[in-house]
């Protein structure tokens, strides 16, 4: 500025200060918004896998399936027939078994082959945990077919919706009402 403008009462112009701070507070903030958007999006898009309610029937490869029973262990003593190492010892901190009877009916003309040791547990906080014991091995029921299998398994006492499925991604609901904590 000259000595003739400041005579004349002109202000000196203000610092550009004031512009560089907000860029760099406005490139984050547009990071921390697009991220947003982006898990709204994979939020309000994602697939929610649907299940069959406690005691209803859900179609498996070859045949049906349906929950007909679920007792947490701790309420009956229920023990399989022959002892069990997985069963020997009390469930981790925090967790609780459950014995899970699933009736298994073939309709296919093919039979329905059945694993029970290939069903898990899905849902929030559960790690997809697979059966400890069941009562059935491996096999192929012939059409018309059907056995009742136990499954038994550790969960999380937390009350979530659990969902027992195969590898086929059949899926019987548990319900909550099982849970202890």
């Amino acid at each position: 500025m000259s000595a003739l403008q400041l005579e004349h009462g002109e202000s000196a112009p203000a610092p550009a200060r004031a512009s560089r701070r907000r860029r760099p507070i406005a490139i984050p903030l547009g990071l921390v918004c697009l991220l947003g958007i982006a898990f709204g999006y994979l939020f309000l898009t994602a697939e929610v896998k649907p299940s069959a309610p406690m005691g209803a029937s859900v179609d498996v490869p070859g045949g049906s399936a349906s929950i007909t029973g679920l007792v947490p262990l701790e309420i009956d003593g229920w023990q399989p027939p022959s002892e069990v190492a997985a069963l020997a010892g009390e469930p981790q901190e925090g967790a609780h078994r459950v014995r899970i009877q699933v009736q298994f009916t073939a309709l296919d003309e093919a039979g329905l082959p059945l694993d029970p040791a290939g069903f898990f547990i899905d849902g929030l906080g559960s790690g997809k945990p697979h059966p400890l014991w069941t009562s059935s091995s491996s096999m192929t029921l012939d059409q018309g077919e059907t056995v009742n299998t136990t499954m038994v398994f550790e969960l999380p006492d937390k009350a979530v919706a659990l969902v027992l499925e195969d590898s086929s991604g059949s899926r019987l609901s548990l319900g909550t009402e099982h849970h202890s904590g």
